[in-house]
């Protein structure tokens, strides 16, 4: 338990900054087959109130999209300091939500044992200097290189910060998980399309998960995949996923909207992925071995790419090595970090995912 109200301490009030007297909205998933456990929102609701806070739990069914969002949460909203989702609605809204008093925060603890890790438990603010420090790099760049044994071999502009070359979250993202996603400039190259094709998080449709047995290779042209090497039948399933999928939106089937890659070297899946993979998405998408892109679509697109074990540069300097996060490793990055947080947060640490 004590593990437990250490993780919980750390989302509430290093995360949140909720204070004792606030009103904490704690949203949970009222489905058949919940990705997030129910008893996360009584647990944390039992924490906060003996640290003086006012939890109110609303157990909510996810939603297709961000338009049906649920009226009652909304209103919950506007009561409360401070909304926790443990649930798929925050996902949903994490590029959408307007601004309002009550601080969002999404969570991607699945269940208790994500919270009493270190997952959850390494401290917030240390976790938030490295992504800062991190982001930093990334918008001084000009440019980046990713590439990888599976075939890929990327390269990419970034925009000035005068032209937006990050896509900003509405939410706050508990744990630290990954950057905001890099708007895709000029990228070209070959791509590496493999084990599958899902979702995006944002928009919920029939079918939107494509098992890959082979992969495919896909020529990009100023972010935009203009050719594909691979099984003819294969290449024709995901031509029409990646043109399903666009139509949600009416964008261009073929565009890759934008990349992120995780930063959490704590991330675990414990489990087989293939048993639901967008369950496995939801909290695999930390691991500093998990390139996410974006494609299909208007922004942020509908299909997502799963790359293994990226080595990534930015303007020559690697950022990680085959997965391996050795940005951490930097001596001014160790030096911000704390003598309590070393151990957690190096580039030797990496959990099982699953892949």
């Amino acid at each position: 338990m004590a593990q437990i109200e250490s993780g919980t301490s750390n989302l509430l009030c290093n995360c949140a900054g909720a204070k004792p007297g606030d009103r904490i909205l704690l949203v949970g998933e009222d489905v058949e087959n919940p990705y997030f456990a129910p008893e996360l929102c009584r647990t944390v609701a039992r924490v906060a109130e003996g640290m003086g806070m006012k939890p109110e739990v609303i157990m909510a069914a996810p939603v297709p999209d961000a338009a049906r969002f649920p009226q009652n949460v909304r209103d919950a909203m506007n009561r409360t300091e401070c909304t926790i989702f443990f649930s798929r609605l925050g996902d949903q809204v994490r590029f959408s939500l307007p601004k309002r008093k009550s601080r969002p925060v999404m969570t991607y603890t699945l269940g208790l044992d994500y919270l009493a890790a270190p997952f959850a438990s390494v401290d917030f603010r240390v976790m938030k200097r490295m992504h800062d420090a991190l982001l930093e790099l990334i918008l001084d760049s000009r440019g980046y290189q990713i590439t990888g044994d599976c075939g890929t071999n990327l390269t990419g502009e970034i925009r000035p910060r005068r032209e937006d070359p990050v896509a900003e979250f509405a939410v706050e993202l508990f744990p630290v998980m990954i950057f905001p996603p890099i708007n895709c400039d000029r990228m070209n190259g070959t791509l590496a399309i493999r084990l599958f094709v899902t979702w995006t998080s944002t928009r919920a449709y029939s079918g939107s998960t494509l098992v890959l047995d082979r992969p495919i290779l896909a020529q990009v042209e100023n972010s935009r995949m203009t050719a594909f090497d691979g099984p003819a039948d294969l290449v024709a399933r995901l031509r029409a996923q990646l043109e399903r999928a666009a139509e949600l939106t009416g964008g261009d089937a073929y565009r890759i909207n934008s990349w992120h890659t995780g930063i959490n070297p704590h991330t675990f899946f414990n489990g087989d992925p293939y048993a639901n993979l967008e369950l496995w998405g939801t909290v695999a998408f930390g691991s500093p071995r998990y390139t996410h892109m974006h494609a299909a679509g208007d922004d942020p697109g509908d299909a997502a790419f799963h790359l293994m074990d990226m080595t990534i540069s930015f303007d020559g300097k690697i950022a990680w090595d085959r997965g391996w996060f050795t940005f951490l490793d930097r001596p001014e990055i160790q030096a911000n970090i704390g003598a309590d947080e070393r151990e957690f947060l190096n580039s030797s640490v990496m959990h099982d995912i699953g892949i």
